[in-house]
């Protein structure tokens, strides 16, 4: 297919497509009025051509509601002259009514209701009894067929701009058939979706202009004091300018309008150089020709003079196609805005009360609520991961736990330890898990544990297995060519087809898992830092390397891993780069059951464990001495903690299980917990020590949707069809909700505070924009390391990166420069400031800082017991003070 006719297919199906612009928000607003959702549906789906803000005057203050607030309420009393003033505007400079609107008077003391039409000045009165407490109402209801009313004007104005664009495209289509060049489309075809969501993210410039024109002199130019003139002499014609500003359902059917027929606009008419500027800047020239049509309606003239003086800058055949399309759609709009009494019954509504100088006023000001979504296809197939006893699991630090750590979902335990690390662009760290639901499993380390790298996948018919890290099992579809990606949103991960055939990716946590035969090859991230795995002859891991020169090595005893070594690539005299042992990280011990009794640290620290002959865990003792014990009902992989104890008084604990999901926590102190799980493994309710309780409810794929603290205040939750958030309902605060693009967080919104987002393709943030229109950039290296940032008040900070992914200059905002260096391990050795002055810094084997040497030469130093807490430290002075802690465990109890 050529690019001509693949064009021509676009536009016909944009086309064919254009009746159905509105559909799901018609949906939205029938529902809405409805009254059918519960409360946090109706917040979520409120559409904002409904969502118009009301300010609420009462003496001297001020007050802004919602209308989509059913609860607020201030009554005012009637004045001493008998006599009630009512005012409706709009929220703006300049007194622009919104008329012609019946109001409801409703006396709060004798009951009373009077219907009272404000005119075309939105002005209205009511005698009433001086004294008296009067609430004034606005559309209290509305109903069914006033909506329908107003949405066949929308029928109407989608009907005839589609036959608009149709009686265009029968012009553009010959020329497209006689042509390969490419124009102004080839730019929006290519990013349509970014183009309307960046459009939709600036609408609300449009009610601005209008609200005040002078403070937009600079884009006006000469229209801003006509508007502002218009705006004192001819109010009526302002307020339609400022409706169809605040009717949002009209307003993306322009842009959806202009879109399509900036697409259709053949090579003839718009090409070379123009059309590539054009492509480079459609948002703006999207929000430019909106602003363009809006103006028009005002001021006749305006919007082809706006045009003019914004879009100069890219050519006379730019301008001369933008004022062809406002010309071409004005009568269009023109004709709709008489519909526009029915706009006002439906969005016009709301209960108002307050005095301001004898009169009621109240100032109305659009406010957008309307989000655009791009709806991405999701292919998910939830299963929840389960642990080697068949029992749902989450993962480790997603369970709630008790003491060294229990799960207070299935009774085992979940010790998880981390040994070392392995530093550069994507850093790894090398941990080990014992669960006792894996005491039947021994993946290298001994029966019941699994380490960091213990993963492996099994294709069994038409699904795949996945055991982690820790011994979960998750069952995913097979991925295929008609499917490359599944989702599994109960265990938070996805499964991909890789680059090469045999290939399969998994990725969870922002990690990517690779695959082949169902061997973990290699790890990566969004930017490809990878960490590669490689496997001696008999296919056991043999070293993890990060591809700058630094690894571990796997070093074994038949199938068991007795050590782990930190290795640094070097060059020997004229030989090629070797891998040299810099530290040996950890090693292993194990009894002739192969069962691992023995931890010992780069410093020679052991910890060491015990277990009954099942492999069941019965004692770990650490380094420092303390031991941790444990008692067990049922045996094997389905023993579930009954007491855990310690060789110190503080911890003595004892669980009571039901088959329920329920665990009864009794401490040594005599308090007691309850933790309630369902059959998925999440958490129902919390019962705390003191009493108070904690409720947590989920749907169908694991997310949580609504919990309840012990005071009884609500916070809820709603996500869209890909499991992102996209609503946050904090109980009696104003709800916050989140726009997304390509998986991230690209616009949040809480009341009118709006947090806008520009990410790069791996997510990271690019540009951060607060409420007040400040915003922040952000540089990346290929690698995602940071490398800038630019701030508000034009300040700005420079990173410099090595290729192992250490700072290594940091250019301060006042000019300055600090400098950092590190060690083969990767520890920071030495920072010179900026002003030169140079601190150093030693380490033990284990990562403890053991010396700092000021730039003056004094140096202070620190000694460790075996838990890593300080037992002694000599400052500059030569001065040594001591640390003695309770039980020999982290408490100090005695400073010498």
């Amino acid at each position: 297919m050529t690019a001509s006719s693949s064009r021509i297919t676009f536009i016909e199906h944009e086309l064919d497509g254009f009746h159905q612009s509105l559909a799901v928000y018609r949906q939205q607003v029938g529902a809405w009025y409805s009254q059918a959702l519960d409360k946090v549906s109706h917040a979520a789906d409120l559409p904002s051509l409904l969502g118009m803000d009301q300010v609420l005057r009462f003496g001297g203050s001020q007050v802004s509601v919602s209308l989509s607030d059913d609860n607020f309420s201030t009554v005012a009393r009637c004045p001493a002259g008998g006599l009630l003033e009512i005012e409706s505007k709009f929220e703006s400079v300049y007194d622009v009514p919104l008329g012609s609107i019946p109001v409801e008077v409703i006396g709060q003391d004798d009951g009373s209701s009077t219907v009272v039409m404000l005119d075309e000045q939105g002005k209205g009165s009511h005698h009433c009894v001086a004294g008296g407490r009067y609430q004034v109402r606005v559309q209290g209801g509305v109903s069914a067929e006033q909506v329908d009313a107003l949405f066949s004007s929308y029928d109407g104005l989608t009907n005839d701009l589609e036959a608009w664009l149709r009686g265009q495209w029968d012009g553009f289509k010959p020329h497209w058939q006689a042509s390969t060049a490419s124009a102004i489309g080839s730019g929006l075809l290519a990013g349509s979706w970014a183009a309307i969501s960046g459009v939709w993210d600036s609408i609300s410039l449009v009610q601005d202009i209008l609200q005040d024109p002078a403070k937009h002199i600079e884009r006006l130019g000469a229209q801003a004091s006509e508007l502002a003139e218009l705006a004192r002499t001819a109010p009526q014609v302002m307020e339609q300018a400022m409706l169809l500003a605040s009717d949002e359902a009209a307003l993306y059917l322009i842009l959806r309008t202009a879109m399509v027929w900036l697409s259709a606009l053949p090579p003839s008419q718009v090409a070379g150089k123009a059309a590539e500027i054009v492509a480079r800047v459609v948002v703006s020239l999207l929000i430019d020709l909106l602003i363009a049509v809006v103006l028009t309606i005002a001021l006749q003239g305006a919007g082809i003079a706006y045009l003019g003086l914004r879009l100069a800058k890219y050519g006379a055949q730019v301008v001369e196609a933008a004022i062809d399309l406002v010309k071409g759609i004005f009568t269009i709009i023109k004709s709709f805005m008489g519909a526009v009494s029915r706009y006002k019954t439906v969005a016009v509504r709301g209960v108002v009360s307050g005095l301001k100088k004898g009169g009621m006023q109240m100032p109305w000001g659009a406010r957008q609520n309307t989000v655009i979504r791009h709806k991405e296809p999701v292919d998910d197939v939830p299963s929840s991961a389960k642990n080697p006893n068949g029992d749902a699991a989450a993962s480790a630090d997603k369970t709630a736990t008790n003491g060294c750590p229990v799960s207070m979902v299935t009774g085992e335990e979940l010790l998880t330890l981390t040994d070392g690390e392995l530093d550069g662009l994507l850093p790894f760290a090398w941990t080990r898990v014992y669960r006792t639901s894996a005491v039947e499993v021994d993946c290298g380390l001994g029966f019941g544990w699994s380490h960091s790298l213990a993963q492996r996948l099994s294709v069994i018919g038409e699904s795949v297995v996945w055991t982690d890290h820790e011994n979960r099992s998750t069952t995913f579809a097979l991925p295929s060519v008609s499917r490359p990606a599944i989702s599994n949103s109960l265990a938070e991960a996805a499964i991909y087809l890789g680059s090469s055939p045999d290939e399969l990716v998994l990725a969870q946590d922002s990690r990517f898992y690779h695959f082949r035969d169902g061997l973990l090859t290699s790890i990566s991230d969004a930017y490809d830092n990878r960490l590669r795995i490689s496997r001696d002859y008999s296919g056991r891991i043999q070293r993890l390397d990060n591809g700058v020169g630094r690894g571990l090595l796997l070093r074994y005893d038949r199938d068991h891993i007795v050590a782990v070594d930190y290795q640094v690539q070097r060059a020997e005299e004229y030989q090629e780069y070797v891998w040299v042992t810099e530290l040996n990280v950890v090693s292993y011990r194990y009894d002739d059951a192969w069962r691992l009794i023995e931890a010992t640290n780069a410093v020679g620290e052991s910890e060491r464990y015990r277990y009954d002959d099942q492999q069941v865990i019965l004692e770990r003792e650490l380094a420092g001495g303390a031991s941790f014990f444990w008692e067990w009902e049922r045996s094997g992989k389905a023993a579930r903690c009954v007491r855990h104890w310690a060789s110190f008084s503080q911890m003595d604990t004892r669980y009571v299980w039901d088959d329920n999901g329920c665990v009864t926590v009794h401490n040594a102190d005599g308090s007691q917990e309850v933790y309630v799980h369902d059959q998925r493994a999440r958490l129902v309710q919390r019962i705390d020590p003191d009493g108070a309780e904690h409720f947590k409810s989920y749907d169908d794929k694991g997310r949580l949707t609504v919990e309840q603290d012990p005071l009884g205040a609500v916070t809820a939750y709603q996500y869209d069809e890909a499991g992102r958030l996209i609503t946050l309902f904090p109980g009696d605060d104003e709800p916050t909700s989140y726009e997304h693009d390509n998986g991230f967080v690209r616009v949040v919104r809480r009341g009118d505070a709006v947090w806008k987002y520009q990410r790069n393709d791996q997510g990271d943030i690019t540009r951060k924009t607060d409420p007040d229109g400040n915003y922040t950039d952000y540089s990346y290296n290929k690698h995602g390391k940071l490398t800038g940032v630019w701030h508000p008040d034009n300040s700005s900070q420079r990173l410099t990166w090595n290729e192992r992914g250490q700072l290594t200059e940091e250019q301060l905002a006042n000019g300055g420069v600090r400098r950092y260096r590190y060690d083969d391990l990767g520890r920071q050795v030495a920072v010179e400031d900026e002003h030169g002055a140079l601190t150093q810094y030693q380490w033990d084997a284990v990562g403890r800082l053991l010396k700092v040497i000021q730039p003056g030469g004094a140096t202070r130093e620190f000694s460790y017991n075996p838990y890593g807490k300080i037992t002694a430290e000599r400052d500059e002075l030569g001065r040594v003070t001591r640390y003695e802690y309770a039980d020999g465990l982290h408490l100090i109890s005695r400073r010498i």
